[in-house]
């Protein structure tokens, strides 16, 4: 049976949750913070 629980996550600098349709760790490496510009190594599990 598949986990439909959605991950989020918390950008630890502005506050922004990602809780998009792509998994986060299936994002490029140099995706960045839409609203605060960091990379994703700012970003916490929630």
């Amino acid at each position: 049976m598949e986990d439909k629980t959605q991950k989020r996550w918390v950008c630890r600098v502005c506050g922004y949750v990602y809780d998009g349709d792509i998994p986060f760790e299936d994002l490029p490496e140099d995706w960045i913070c839409p609203l605060c510009g960091v990379g994703k190594d700012e970003f916490e599990l929630i």
